[in-house]
């Protein structure tokens, strides 16, 4: 039986299965008895990490062995329990941040008109904020609720001799407001680079004035954000990209792990980009921090490696000559994958190791035995395949390749603008390697010239390796 509720279940720890056992055990969240015995019949697998394998009829024996199976009684206690399922996930992350919690106990003292228990609790949430070592987005935003609710009880109090400081107020919410705009707005660069958007978020031009004539260093989610920005938008002055790794060295951990390891992978697609232009000294960059996250487990999310950050860490390490580290590598994070990516990722990883160390009949046997799902992975898949028949002078299968490689390029809509011209000059220069090899007449100063001008291309640095062997196989 595999359901929305057997599918939600399944996404719980053995620790949370357990909790949410008590969740619904209490009267006060859940009435209905058959709800628990559903649950229960249900944990067995739940703990085991498998699919249940009871079909509803069977399941419904173990609730009313009595009566006769009645499928819309049957859908409505799924379903019930999967209500309580999502209750249980909101108070969870209700729970994550304790001031969060403070901050509506605050609104609730006023609305049921406790003033004794103000003075308390506004200290005891001032002390959460202090204890927090984040200082992103929602700090700020958890500040100005509470500097607002402050002002507010003295404004009820209607002293008029009492000064009322409002400027913590303004400044908080334009804190939280600024990072949060920049932090949307670097994510909206970011997917430019591989995915269609038109959208172009409104006020952001008033935003970077204020950003010019303000001085915002001392707000880590500002000046983080900003810098990325600037990284993307004039990607030329590297002197953005080393003040951004100096912020990420002194305020990396004061944000929550999910938001730094974003915030890492701005910087590592900042390198990429570097690399794929040909500025080699990146590589050593990208591997830096790569190496940093893989220490402070920034780059895992939810206890699980990204498939893209493991193929991006394996050819950093491969183009840096780390054979055997990426080898460790490889072997040792394949378990972190997730399961649904694990297979594909590997193969294609270690198929990619292969093809470096020119052991090319493990790679052709192990890239056609897989159906890669991402596209990403299936567009470098095929890229590599391409490059492993031009070493093996599999020309037949070469010419093929190029083909349906053009034609796959094409019907993917998905894939950016800028994405598919790389692929294309790749088949395109590819071609034309081919014909020189086989001694059909082109002008190899001027294919030198086309790869040494045009950065657009996928793989340029195999192209231009591939060129300077042509002379010696014609001489």
């Amino acid at each position: 039986m595999e359901n929305k509720l057997s599918y939600t279940l399944r996404s719980f720890s053995k620790y949370e299965l357990n909790q949410f056992r008590k969740y619904i055990l209490s009267p006060f969240f859940n009435e209905n008895e058959q709800l628990i015995e559903l649950y229960d019949a249900l944990l067995p697998y739940l703990k085991k990490q498998k699919v249940i394998d009871l079909d509803k009829e069977d399941l419904w024996l173990k609730l009313y062995p009595q009566k006769k199976y009645n499928d819309t009684r049957f859908r409505r206690l799924n379903s019930d329990l999967l209500k309580l399922a999502e209750d249980f996930i909101a108070y969870k992350q209700y729970q994550k941040n304790p001031v969060v919690p403070q901050l509506f106990l605050i609104k609730a003292i006023g609305e049921h008109n406790l003033p004794k228990l103000q003075n308390t609790n506004f200290k005891q949430a001032s002390q959460l904020q202090e204890k927090n070592v984040y200082r992103n987005a929602e700090y700020y935003y958890n500040e100005f609720i509470l500097q607002n609710q402050k002002a507010n009880v003295k404004i009820k109090k209607f002293e008029r001799n009492e000064k009322i400081d409002v400027s913590p107020i303004f400044n908080n919410l334009d804190y939280f407001y600024i990072a949060e705009k920049l932090k949307f707005y670097c994510e909206v660069l970011n997917y430019k680079e591989f995915f269609q958007i038109d959208y172009e978020p409104p006020y952001m031009n008033q935003i970077f004035q204020q950003l010019e004539q303000l001085d915002y260093e001392n707000i880590p989610a500002i000046a983080m954000y900003y810098r990325i920005f600037l990284c993307w938008t004039e990607e030329e002055n590297e002197a953005h990209y080393h003040q951004l790794g100096e912020l990420l060295q002194k305020h990396s951990e004061k944000f929550p792990q999910e938001e730094a390891y974003m915030i890492y992978s701005f910087a590592q697609n900042y390198c990429i980009k570097k690399i794929n232009t040909g500025r080699q000294e990146y590589l050593r960059e990208i591997f830096k921090l790569y190496q940093t996250g893989l220490h402070k487990r920034v780059i895992f999310v939810n206890g699980k490696l990204s498939p893209w950050d493991y193929k991006n860490i394996v050819t950093v390490g491969i183009r840096l000559k780390e054979f055997e580290w990426t080898e460790d590598f490889i072997n040792d994070y394949k378990t972190h994958l997730p399961l649904e990516f694990r297979e594909n990722a590997y193969t294609f990883n270690l198929a990619n190791l292969y093809f470096n160390q020119q052991n090319y009949d493990k790679v052709i046997s192990l890239l056609l035995t897989v159906e890669y799902q991402d596209v990403f992975y299936l567009l470098d898949s095929k890229s590599m395949l391409l490059k492993t028949y031009y070493e093996t002078q599999e020309d037949e299968a070469l010419y093929a390749l190029l083909d349906s490689f053009k034609i796959l390029l094409m019907r993917k809509k998905v894939v950016s603008p800028q994405i598919r011209t790389n692929y294309l000059n790749l088949i395109k220069h590819t071609k034309k390697l081919l014909d020189l090899r086989n001694g059909k007449s082109h002008d190899i100063n001027t294919i030198k010239a086309e790869l040494n001008t045009d950065s657009n291309i996928a793989d340029i640095g195999w192209l231009k390796e591939k060129i300077e062997e042509i002379p010696l196989n014609v001489e």
